[in-house]
């Protein structure tokens, strides 16, 4: 290690009483230890607070704090931020975890970087029912050099299927630049907040870095190796509320004087309503729900030529088992 950062790590949690000490323990594994763990607690309605209570009187850097109401991922992490001491501010969701050596890392590439405002790094999946690492969400050498423009960043989060939304990737951050900025997590949004969040500090001129190894264990929806889906995550499937963050930003000031950062983010709501409308069918043809299709051709109707290839994929599917069989 060639330099030392005091980092604040902060975990929102909600009704995450039995994976939510994973989590704090991954801090607490550090070889660099944090400052102090901030966990936010969003009002859950299980035993969550009362397990990181008693992880607290074990160990005086964790520091339990709770929400007044449910106010979602956004408020809680703000709320964090408001109360935290340490030069770097870092995320950390509670159905993930760190790898030992993360916060070492970050350390090293803020030395190697004095000017850095935000660091990051890859993603290693976890397949929780395995519990097993199941490879990086990028692979070494994908990262641009340093430092990180927002048009680097608009980039990789098109929506487009080939390749891993940057929007997921946790930073570790200079707290004098949120003092200084006021620039918080979006409370109005509940999903695509990160998103939101690091487009306004792009925005802001914050210079960016993301290291070319993986740290970050973030927890599949259904594991690769298991096949089976995760009983910690609590990412939902949202992709209609994130089309419309991407539209709400290309409408931004600062968006709509540059042509080419407005196209890169309707061509992300664009991919993003795709998704939905994938989401959509599949979940209406295993229910059954005929109508529900036939409702939303009306109201969308984008929908039909989509829903069109997505009957014409399922039948090749079927004609290709049934040639096999």
């Amino acid at each position: 290690m060639t330099g030392r950062i005091a980092v604040s790590v902060i975990i929102p949690v909600y009704n995450a009483a039995h994976f939510v000490e994973r989590a704090i323990g991954s801090v607490l594994a550090q070889s660099l230890p944090a400052a102090e763990i901030l966990v936010v607690d969003d009002c859950s309605t299980d035993t969550t607070l009362a397990v990181v209570e008693a992880l607290a009187l074990r160990h005086p850097h964790i520091r339990p704090l709770r929400m007044a109401r449910n106010g979602g991922p956004a408020a809680a992490r703000n709320m964090g931020i408001a109360h935290a001491t340490g030069d770097w501010i870092a995320i950390l969701d509670a159905d993930d975890a760190y790898a030992s050596d993360r916060l070492d890392a970050m350390a090293d590439m803020a030395a190697q970087d004095p000017a850095a405002d935000i660091l990051a790094d890859d993603l290693l999946y976890y397949d929780a029912v395995a519990g097993q690492v199941t490879g990086r969400a990028m692979g070494p050498r994908a990262m641009p050099p340093p430092p990180v423009t927002l048009d680097d960043y608009l980039a990789h989060n098109l929506a487009d299927g080939r390749g891993v939304d940057w929007g997921l990737l946790k930073p570790v951050i200079r707290r004098d630049l949120l003092v200084r900025s006021g620039i918080r997590y979006p409370v109005g949004q509940r999903h695509g907040e990160d998103f939101t969040f690091m487009v306004t500090l792009l925005l802001h001129g914050a210079r960016m870095r993301i290291l070319d190894t993986a740290h970050y264990l973030y927890t599949q929806r259904e594991g690769t190796i298991s096949r089976r889906a995760s009983d910690m995550t609590r990412t939902t499937i949202a992709y209609g509320a994130l089309a419309q963050a991407a539209i709400d930003l290309a409408d931004a000031p600062a968006i709509r004087a540059d042509p080419r950062l407005t196209a890169m983010l309707l061509a992300r709501a664009e991919g993003l309503r795709r998704l939905d409308d994938a989401h959509f069918f599949s979940q209406a043809i295993r229910r059954g729900a005929v109508g529900a299709l036939a409702a939303r051709a009306v109201k969308r109707p984008s929908f039909v030529p989509r829903m069109g290839w997505q009957i014409g994929r399922a039948m090749q599917r079927r004609v290709a088992q049934w040639r096999s069989a």
